[in-house]
């Protein structure tokens, strides 16, 4: 067993396409922790093979920003058929600069499903008058992810206990447990004390002397009881996503969000701060808090 600190980061999309295809691969591989197959060149291949099955899901997280000309090269305008698509779509923002050109922020998927792809034409880095999307890579519990994948309008990638078998090598044979923000000054005992834990999930179950052992010991016995079920489940031939129903909520996941700065923005109002009205999981504002000073670091909000 494993035992795994909850973190968040900020996975930033390169420019151009190439960057926009990586970001796709990047999160898309994320479901099945394939991302050691990342390589020169793996990107686009990726991405059609996401289009070709029908998974346009991945595409989300792939963030297109077009600015249009008012006025095209014909001098014509432009407006009408940019409102129309983008000014009304529900996945893109729409945006006019002083010069009322139109800046476009949308999603890899919008293009795809419309037909749209021949506007990559107008495809650009971000400008201050866009609306900036921000993908965060979270390592937590799958209690936790219950919560933030509640924020259904974001774009969601999340590591699958259907298809990653933690049985195998890559995984080093062992579950992962991500431990709890009110047992995280125990992580440096639990793993020195390994064997006498151990020793006490024996007496727990025979029941001898069980007032003299800590809160923790009871939570450890939880985590080891499933993953001997797990292992010993898969060992007699069941594939991981009926193995899987065993894994505790503390089973360490890994979730990709991407989403407009607004949306995240509902986030942070709503995960990272407690108020009276609001009271977040201590899990989920740990690392929601965490999140909201990389963005003010970044310049993302104040």
């Amino acid at each position: 067993m494993r035992l795994i600190k909850p973190s968040v980061e900020i996975i930033e999309q390169g420019p151009g396409l190439e960057g926009m295809y990586k970001q796709i691969e990047q999160a898309g591989r994320n479901c099945y922790q394939s991302s050691h197959l990342i390589k020169d060149g793996s990107a686009k291949p990726f991405v059609d093979r996401m289009i070709e099955s029908g998974h346009h899901a991945m595409l989300e997280h792939g963030t297109v920003y077009l600015l249009i000309p008012r006025l095209d090269s014909e001098n014509l305008i432009m407006g009408n058929w940019v409102i129309s698509n983008y000014g009304e779509n529900p996945y893109s923002i729409l945006r006019l600069n002083k010069n009322n050109d139109y800046c476009i922020t949308t999603n890899y998927r919008v293009l795809v499903e419309h037909g749209w792809l021949d506007d990559l034409k107008y495809l650009c880095e971000p400008t201050e008058d866009h609306e900036r999307r921000v993908t965060a890579r979270f390592t937590t519990q799958i209690a936790i992810t219950r919560e933030f994948n509640r924020h259904r309008v974001n774009s969601i990638a999340e590591e699958s206990t259907r298809y990653c078998n933690y049985s195998k090598d890559k995984f080093d044979a062992q579950i992962g447990i991500n431990v709890p923000t009110w047992l995280l000054d125990d992580v440096d005992y639990i793993k020195k004390s390994e064997q006498s834990i151990q020793e006490c999930c024996e007496d727990i179950v025979s029941g001898r002397d069980k007032e003299q052992w800590k809160d923790i010991a009871y939570w450890m016995f939880a985590q080891y009881a499933a993953e001997y079920c797990y292992m010993n489940l898969v060992a007699k031939g069941w594939p991981a996503q009926k193995a899987r129903t065993v894994l505790p909520l503390d089973t360490n996941t890994t979730l990709v969000h991407t989403a407009f700065i607004s949306d995240w923005e509902h986030f942070f109002w709503l995960r990272a701060e407690e108020r009276s009205n609001n009271k977040p999981h201590p899990d989920a504002m740990y690392l929601a808090a965490k999140l909201k000073e990389m963005f003010q670091e970044k310049g993302y909000i104040k």
